[in-house]
């Protein structure tokens, strides 16, 4: 499975057309979540809020840099481990998310399975990001942890966390939140403390 998992994200980042692809499903999630989903609570929140505000467009950003990051060879283990987390994160929140509003409603907007289908994607490269960190120490990864940890809080405790849909309450995508957060907070200080690194690709195999 490992060695599946190199493969595919070796021929994402060597095939221009597919890279590409990635980048602008990327962007459009990024700045459409952003404006429509998250923009009338963003225009309602002050701005040291902001960041915590727009979950999944955040994710899809950073996907975004962390894909010409790791085409270029770029080691930014940190930042690869953030953008892992968050991808993964967020991608299965949603999907649970909508799952638990169209069992209590049992009807499925064809809008609301376009956004399950792209949060999938953004899972799978958050998956994908995970095996290409590179050496993440563990002050590192405690601060990734710390960071959804303060998300946590903010969404939580002062009332900044994602709209809610009418099956979908607020203890339960607290609970969600707990449980998400717990378990991807293990799994990143149980992975070996040098995954495999990101290496820059040449011209010619890019293009070729």
């Amino acid at each position: 499975m490992i060695r599946l998992t190199h493969w595919l994200f070796e021929f994402i980042l060597r095939t221009p057309i597919i890279f590409w692809c990635c980048v602008v499903a990327n962007l459009i999630g990024a700045v459409w979540g952003a404006a429509i989903w998250y923009g009338p609570m963003l225009a309602a929140s002050p701005l040291w809020a902001w960041p915590f505000i727009p979950d999944c467009p955040l994710a899809a950003l950073l996907g975004t840099i962390a894909l010409f990051g790791m085409r270029a060879g770029q080691r930014w283990p940190l930042f690869y481990a953030l953008t892992a987390f968050a991808c993964i994160h967020y991608g299965i929140w949603t999907l649970v998310f909508w799952l638990r509003q169209w069992t209590g409603s049992g009807v499925i907007d064809p809008f609301e399975m376009v956004l399950f289908v792209t949060h999938i994607g953004l899972l799978c490269e958050g998956v994908l990001f995970a095996t290409r960190l590179g050496d993440v120490s563990f002050p590192q990864r405690l601060t990734v942890i710390g960071w959804f940890i303060l998300a946590f809080g903010v969404d939580y405790g002062l009332g900044y966390h994602p709209p809610l849909a009418s099956h979908v309450t607020f203890d339960f995508i607290m609970w969600l939140t707990v449980a998400l957060t717990g378990g991807l907070s293990i799994a990143l200080l149980a992975l070996p403390r040098t995954v495999a690194q990101p290496t820059r690709l040449s011209t010619t195999t890019v293009e070729g």
